[in-house]
């Protein structure tokens, strides 16, 4: 393929892998200074040949003064030039941000909802006041619910990988609505839910929607942003992940006080689902598409999109191409990624299936009050979310945070199990701890792996097998809580505790 040589010496070691060279274009159009053509096949004696031949092309640009490379110094030693580059990329975030991050807030909202919406009566019988999704007069049972929890993490795992390559094939602003709008229309159909059936095919449907949409977006705005303005950006993505926690808490208080002929579970599902629907319809409209293809971008901020483009991804939207298929499929990277983000991923979707539940088993049992109550938690992992990700950002660095936020996280449910009941306070404190490390992971760990896939294909594969190798620990982490007693598992949060460390390690 094209490469362009960076004005550092190119060892022959530097270009010995079809891997290796895409360390140059992470570095930013600041150090491009000429294109050479490498071929991957190229054996190292070749590969030799082309270094010294671009070397010699460098040093005879000098005496020619190659007009394209002139301008291309000048600009980025001009200091307009970098000033516009900052104004590009805070309209950039004007444009994206907001949006992204209103449609995170309502993907997570839809997907935790079913948490508060069984202390509302989602879970009572049929024939009960609460008109529920239960046989006749009876409750489901703990293996019925969380089956209904972790049917939602099937369809996701599913369709993750067939979701990012639609990022890849279809222009994303179409894709975002098309996923947005279908998972919504599956909230809303929640409320139609006659029994346990109708409940399980809604969610795995709105699993399936939820795939589609939501991976791609960080490796679509890969392409847009260089890897060291990754983290913050990302935070914006997955920080409303715990906002919609600490809302879907406040609105499902509320729903609990209100008094109408709609049953409060349903009045819960039509309050959260309408809005993002309206919402997926903007995006239509409202989200640019690719770098290159951007009709929210002209004139001066196009010259400035397109090298940021290329000195993130290299190959042209369009065909997908086998060999870098091939590669995602061999980069252990992948696998090593995977691993870690599959504890996480088990922790997440027991905490949105079961805070509500888990809050009132450790004492606050009334079911507005066990609503309410999930708030505080996630606020707590808000901030530290966004603290984490700015820090990693700046020491341009993410493991030995991770690592930090697990052994926290591994003290804190090793308290949460070990703490006797009566200590009320410090249990609900250790909760707060716990749930915030473990979404603080979220967005280091995302826009790491997001980062160590090359071009645009490789991000859109490998991001989506990435989460949904992870997610098969969602599926494991919604059978981690115990829902028939009203203790709260020790063996549960022994596990979690376990799978801290696991992580650490």
């Amino acid at each position: 393929g094209t490469i362009y040589a960076i004005s550092e010496p190119i060892s022959s070691s530097t270009i010995n892998s079809p891997e290796s060279y895409l360390y140059l274009f992470s570095q930013g159009p600041s150090h491009l200074t000429h294109r050479m053509e490498i071929s991957p096949n190229m054996d190292l004696e070749q590969k030799q040949s082309s270094e010294h031949v671009e070397k010699s092309t460098l040093d005879a640009s000098n005496d020619t003064s190659d007009p394209e490379i002139e301008k291309g110094l000048q600009r980025v030693e001009d200091p307009e030039w970098i000033a516009a580059q900052k104004r590009y990329l805070r309209k950039l975030d004007l444009i994206i941000l907001p949006m992204i991050s209103a449609l995170y807030f309502f993907e997570y909202l839809d997907r935790g909802n079913i948490a508060n919406a069984k202390l509302l009566g989602l879970d009572k019988g049929r024939d009960t006041k609460y008109n529920g999704v239960g046989p006749g007069m009876e409750t489901l049972s703990s293996t019925q619910w969380q089956t209904v929890v972790m049917i939602f993490y099937v369809g996701l795992v599913l369709c993750q990988v067939p979701g990012t390559i639609g990022y890849r094939v279809f222009p994303p602003s179409k894709w975002i609505a098309f996923g947005v709008c279908g998972w919504c229309a599956v909230c809303l159909l929640q409320v139609t839910a006659f029994n346990v059936s109708a409940l399980l095919a809604c969610r795995v449907f709105l699993g399936a929607f939820e795939g589609l949409f939501g991976t791609g977006i960080v490796c679509t705005t890969s392409v847009c942003d260089h890897r060291s303005e990754m983290g913050v950006r990302v935070v914006w993505f997955l920080g409303p992940t715990a906002i919609a926690g600490a809302f879907g808490g406040l609105i499902a208080y509320g729903v609990g006080h209100i008094n109408s002929h709609i049953h409060n579970w349903k009045l819960l599902f039509l309050i959260e689902g309408l809005p993002g629907f309206v919402l997926g319809l903007v995006c239509l409209y409202w989200l640019p598409d690719r770098p290159l293809k951007n009709s929210r971008f002209k004139g001066f901020d196009q010259e400035i999109a397109e090298p940021r483009y290329h000195s993130e991804a290299f190959d042209k939207a369009g065909k997908i191409q086998r060999k870098h298929v091939i590669w995602t499929l061999t980069d252990w990277r992948l696998y090593a990624q995977a691993a870690i983000y599959v504890p996480t991923a088990a922790l997440l979707s027991s905490i949105s299936g079961f805070l509500p539940t888990i809050i009132s088993n450790v004492g606050y049992h009334e079911p507005t009050k066990a609503n309410l109550m999930t708030v505080p938690p996630y606020a707590c992992a808000f901030v530290l979310m966004y603290l984490v990700s700015w820090n990693s950002d700046r020491v341009k660095e993410r493991g030995i945070h991770l690592t930090c936020l697990t052994i926290v996280a591994a003290i804190a449910y090793a308290l949460l199990a070990t703490l006797d009941q009566s200590h009320l306070g410090g249990k609900y404190a250790c909760m707060c701890i716990a749930v915030a490390c473990v979404y603080a992971t979220y967005p280091p760990s995302h826009a790491w792996a997001a980062n160590n896939f090359g071009n645009e294909t490789k991000r859109a594969i490998g991001m989506g097998l990435y989460t949904a190798l992870g997610n098969c620990g969602s599926i494991a982490g919604t059978w981690l809580t115990q829902l028939k007693t009203r203790r709260v598992s020790r063996r549960a949060i022994s596990l979690r505790w376990g799978w801290r460390l696991r992580r650490r390690d």
